[in-house]
């Protein structure tokens, strides 16, 4: 399938679209892109004839479809569209509210890139039954690749304050259509140091509403995908950090052009930067949008200072999921049965562990009565003084890493030397979350005109309007799946109204970093 067509690319598509299909001997060279764009018009055709063109639509964009004629009517005597392509790089919850959102508009056109090789998700990913692995850490048997597990995200609450309401409706919807379903009252508890040596380790149950999702936490990924207004999705497409975005518009009339390897993937009125780090700090360092670029700019770190820092700052967590025998295990001896997940506060090394299996999956097909499998996630202290490089894990790491994590479980858990050892470990993985939780966030503290009085509908997102160019994330917003989601909805919302989409939005010097409140209540953030 062709990549997408861009408003400019629209009008020239009805100008020489018929003369693709007439007369293609008698175009001349300078008309080739031209040809390429009525190829790709026709594409769009039919999918306005509800025909069937190939290409990894999740759906048919219903609202584009529909409106075919509309498109048309819309192209202006200067070459431009109301209808709006949009690119969207990345593939986690940001990203996929944002295109979501956007796709509800009979005015924009959202592609998502992702990169994940299987299905979007980001941090809200799972490994499902059937799955292959990769490449760092990889199974050593086929016990982990029978069962759902969750290697990153593994709970989801909703943020406290306000802004979230939204959240809190969708998170409400989600779980009476069974997207989510609800941690059982006491199944989650904080692990924290009794109150003397020989008491050991207390579980101490976590208030509040939690839920999980129902096949895994990429159920969440694939509700926002799968909704009433369906938008185009790229899997498994490394948009190239060096050279894969590059501005061929003007400041005013923006147009960007997406590239994987050199190869184009389309052209696009507007872009959406959706994840963070090391990636798209170099996706957008040539790119005219220097203001937004210097806030893309990343420290990895394990803690931030108390202020809040003067970059965003992404810790490293390990994540280490192991089987072992039901019967008999000591875990289930010292938690109990009903513990599903707990919140690891007495030692350095841990920071949560959870219990796969415990969790209740609709349509899992696999009775269970042999085998626990439990994740472990470090602290982002541990992770930083054994970061490996987490696409090609060392076999030497994960040997020394696994090992130092079962010994951490062991002793936080009060379990007598030898009880937990790496023989009774009949299956494992282990993943580098690299670029994990971000310790702080940035607050838009004034408006582009300079005003202190800033709305929700003005903040948690960025936007530069003199290119075309915007960003999502938990970072700009609270570090939480509620604070992506709502961070992706805002921009998208942004962007749709003409009575903000021609002004700048949270770019500095309006804002600042402060440390996250809510990575630190986690136990993920260290605040120094």
């Amino acid at each position: 399938h062709p990549p997408p067509l861009s408003a400019q690319e629209l009008q020239h598509s009805i100008a020489f679209g018929p003369c693709f299909l007439l007369l293609p001997s008698m175009m001349p060279r300078t008309a080739t892109r031209s040809i390429s764009s009525g190829a790709r018009f026709l594409s769009l055709v039919a999918i306005a004839s509800n025909l069937q063109p190939a290409g990894a639509f999740v759906g048919a964009p219903k609202s584009f479809a529909t409106n075919i004629s509309t498109i048309m009517k819309a192209a202006t005597d200067d070459g431009r569209s109301d209808t709006k392509s949009v690119a969207v790089i990345g593939g986690g919850i940001a990203g996929l509210a944002c295109a979501a959102t956007l796709s509800k508009s009979d005015k924009y056109v959202p592609t998502v890139f992702d990169t994940g090789r299987m299905r979007p998700g980001g941090r809200c990913s799972s490994r499902l039954p059937g799955d292959q692995g990769t490449k760092g850490g990889a199974s050593k048997s086929q016990i982990l690749d029978s069962f759902v597990v969750d290697h990153a995200a593994q709970i989801l609450t909703i943020p406290k304050g306000k802004g979230f309401e939204a959240f809190e409706s969708q998170v409400r919807q989600w779980e009476a259509d069974g997207v989510l379903k609800k941690f059982p009252d006491g199944s989650v508890c904080d692990i924290v140091d009794g109150k003397s040596k020989d008491e050991g380790f207390q579980p101490k149950k976590v208030k509040g509403e939690m839920w999980y999702g129902n096949g895994g936490m990429r159920a969440i990924p694939q509700a926002i995908a799968s909704g009433e207004n369906e938008f185009r999705i790229e899997q498994d497409v490394w948009v190239s950090p060096g050279n894969g975005v590059k501005f061929n518009g003007d400041k005013g009339r923006p147009l960007w052009r997406v590239q994987r390897n050199g190869k184009p993937l389309g052209t696009f009125d507007e872009l959406v930067i959706a994840h963070n780090g090391k990636c798209a700090d170099r996706l957008m360092s040539k790119a005219p949008s220097k203001k937004l670029h210097s806030l893309l700019r990343t420290n990895f770190a394990a803690t931030v200072p108390k202020w809040g820092g003067k970059r965003m700052t992404l810790n490293s967590i390990y994540s280490y999921s192991f089987a072992i025998k039901k019967e008999g295990s000591p875990l289930t001896k010292k938690l109990g049965e009903e513990v599903i997940s707990c919140y690891v506060k007495n030692h350095p090394k841990l920071r949560f562990l959870t219990c796969q299996t415990r969790k209740e999956h609709d349509g899992e097909k696999l009775k269970n009565d042999r085998f626990e499998i439990w994740t472990v996630l470090s602290s982002p202290t541990f992770a930083k003084k054994y970061k490996a490089p987490q696409e090609n894990i060392p076999t030497d790491t994960i040997d020394e890493v696994s090992g130092l994590l079962l010994e951490a479980v062991s002793e936080s858990l009060g379990l007598s030397p030898g009880t937990l050892r790496k023989e009774d470990i009949l299956d494992s993985r282990l993943q580098l979350w690299g670029a994990a939780v971000p310790l702080n966030t940035w607050k838009t503290n004034s408006t582009a005109t300079g005003s202190t009085e800033v709305s929700e509908a003005e903040s948690g997102f960025l936007f530069d309007a003199d290119f075309g160019v915007g960003s999502c994330g938990d970072w700009l917003l609270d570090s939480s799946i509620g604070g992506a989601w709502t961070s992706g909805v805002r921009l998208a919302k942004y962007m749709m109204d003409n009575n903000h989409n021609t002004v700048n939005a949270g770019l500095p010097p309006h804002g600042e970093f402060s440390a996250s409140r809510a990575a630190h209540q986690a136990g993920i953030g260290s605040i120094r």
